[in-house]
């Protein structure tokens, strides 16, 4: 099962772009990547999403001006930071 959660994807939207940094338009973008369960029409999981605002979102799905290896190494880039972000802004939280 592929885990989701409304509450995080919210909370991703309402950071920064972890690539470019502008504020306020920006989407919580799932992981093109099959590591994360993406494929056979499945969103990757809710887990690995990554803040980006709807340009650099565009960009890292249209994949033009990216090698296959840099893509790899953005998305992986682009959820750590947007995980970092998170604890950060005391969004996200371990459980006791």
């Amino acid at each position: 099962m592929t885990y989701r959660s409304e509450a995080l994807r919210r909370a991703v939207a309402s950071l920064p772009c972890v690539c470019c940094g502008r504020q306020g338009a920006t989407q919580a973008a799932h992981a093109n990547l099959a590591c994360f369960g993406k494929g056979m029409g499945h969103k990757a999981s809710d887990a690995a999403i990554m803040a980006l605002c709807i340009a650099c979102h565009a960009m890292l799905d249209q994949g033009k001006d990216m090698t296959k290896a840099e893509r790899w190494d953005k998305q992986m880039e682009w959820i750590a930071k947007t995980s970092v972000a998170l604890i950060e802004a005391g969004l996200l939280e371990v459980a006791n």
